[in-house]
């Protein structure tokens, strides 16, 4: 049976990431120190994948999208991750999303505590993959459709 979590070794450490300092992009609900809250529906919208799912999406977004997927978070709870990938806000509750994703926006609001780009030691969450000017947030259309083909829901398009 495959383990509910990675060892922090196996998560993306800071070195498969582009440094922070070479980063010249920041969306602005990106705070340049620690971390900072935000609601759901605001700024952006959730996924929310809990688990060795969140971590396969991840992993397979970021590979598909030749590293440049948009931001992505990870949460580390007990023995358990949560992967956060963020999307357009008003975007994520468009999509009927399978069972054991979540989608949180403007009626099933969540807070996400969304950390400097250089990962803030303090902060609940670590950047899987940070934005790009080019990919400020996760495209939430291919998205769905991945997370659709590996957990092969009969979704549809909005």
């Amino acid at each position: 049976m495959p383990s509910e979590s990675r060892s922090s070794e196996e998560l993306a450490p800071e070195t498969e990431l582009a440094p922070a300092t070479e980063l010249a992009f920041r969306p602005p609900w990106v705070p340049e120190t620690g971390h900072r809250s935000y609601g759901t529906g605001i700024e952006f919208d959730v996924v929310r994948i809990s688990g060795d799912r969140g971590a396969e999406v991840s992993e397979e977004l970021v590979r598909a999208a030749e590293g440049i997927a948009g931001p992505i978070l990870v949460r580390q709870k007990s023995s358990v991750q949560d992967t956060y990938f963020i999307v357009p806000a008003g975007t994520s509750e468009k999509f009927q999303w399978p069972p054991g994703v979540l989608a949180h926006g403007t009626r099933w609001r969540a807070y996400v505590a969304v950390p400097a780009l250089r990962n803030c030691p303090t902060a609940p969450m670590r950047w899987e993959s940070r934005p790009t000017a080019d990919r400020e947030h996760v495209d939430p259309g291919v998205l769905y459709e991945l997370v659709c083909r590996l957990t092969h829901w009969p979704g549809e398009k909005p």
